[in-house]
């Protein structure tokens, strides 16, 4: 059976055998439009915690970089996103643009077809479903409701590049060191008893982020970063695993990053076309 889609130029193409995604994707607002908020806001909490008096434990000067990685973008032309929510499936091929200063730019296609563009700017946030003709926007202040952080470009630059800057976790996401950190395992404590913990690899690569509350046992999220690639002159990953848990339903990226580019400017297009439904994420 064949379907018409319409796609962001207004155009429609016929599409066979994809009755199936296309009902889930009709159907579930978590597998397209929450999966990519997902992607790029509840990663982000791998930098996230607030000020808090701590015990501190001195670790070797190795754990931390000394210095900010001096990136000021970083393109992804071509990543594979498999996303699941319950006992639902879905996968994407995308690409991601983050402008240190402006900009995380996110595309999503299913098939031969644009299903969704996000951008995340300095203080909001929009993201359009092509295949629900439907828009959603937001001020960042409903993305700090879901992840408890100040989401911004910037931090989440920091967050795919696996930098761990000190001065930027101390003085940016108000880090406090926590009794039990070593040169390999970093503990670090925010406010309403949260817990932060980093693990590194023997190459001195971050492992695994995962961050706890005072109530769940199960990190709320985690983070696994895998495949770490030479991109001079730094050496970055390309392989993420994320999950998070609320307590009631889980959700599932794992996200493969096929090529990156650094410091190219790219450009950042993604406008409502006429008739589309707007609904405001408050």
């Amino acid at each position: 059976m064949n379907y018409e889609l319409r796609t962001p130029e207004g155009s429609t193409k016929s599409i066979t055998n994809c009755n199936l995604r296309l009902l889930i994707l009709n159907s579930q607002f978590s597998i397209l439009n929450y999966s990519l908020l997902f992607l790029a806001v509840i990663a982000i909490t791998s930098c996230r915690s607030h000020k808090k008096t701590v015990v501190s434990t001195p670790i070797e000067e190795t754990s931390f970089y000394t210095s900010c990685y001096p990136i000021e973008s970083l393109f992804v032309p071509s990543c594979k996103l498999d996303v699941s929510f319950g006992n639902q499936s879905l996968s994407l091929n995308g690409s991601i643009y983050i402008r240190r200063d402006s900009v995380c730019y996110i595309r999503g296609r299913l098939m031969i077809v644009e299903a969704v563009r996000g951008a995340i700017y300095h203080d909001s946030f929009i993201v359009v479903n092509y295949l629900q003709r439907i828009c959603y926007k937001g001020k960042n202040e409903y993305l700090q409701k879901v992840t408890g952080y100040p989401v911004t470009p910037e931090s989440l630059l920091m967050l795919f590049t696996a930098d761990r800057c000190e001065k930027a976790y101390r003085d940016k996401f108000s880090f406090i060191i926590a009794t039990g950190s070593s040169n390999k395992r970093i503990l670090m404590q925010g406010k309403d008893r949260s817990l932060l913990e980093m693990t590194l690899g023997g190459n001195n690569h971050i492992e695994n982020i995962a961050l706890y509350n005072s109530r769940q046992r199960q990190p709320v999220f985690s983070a696994t970063y895998s495949d770490y690639n030479q991109r001079q002159p730094y050496v970055l990953p390309t392989g993420f695993d994320i999950s998070a848990h609320d307590g009631e339903k889980s959700i599932h990226i794992k996200a493969n990053f096929r090529e990156i580019l650094l410091n190219q400017p790219q450009e950042v297009n993604i406008s409502v076309p006429s008739g589309y439904e707007v609904v405001i994420l408050q």
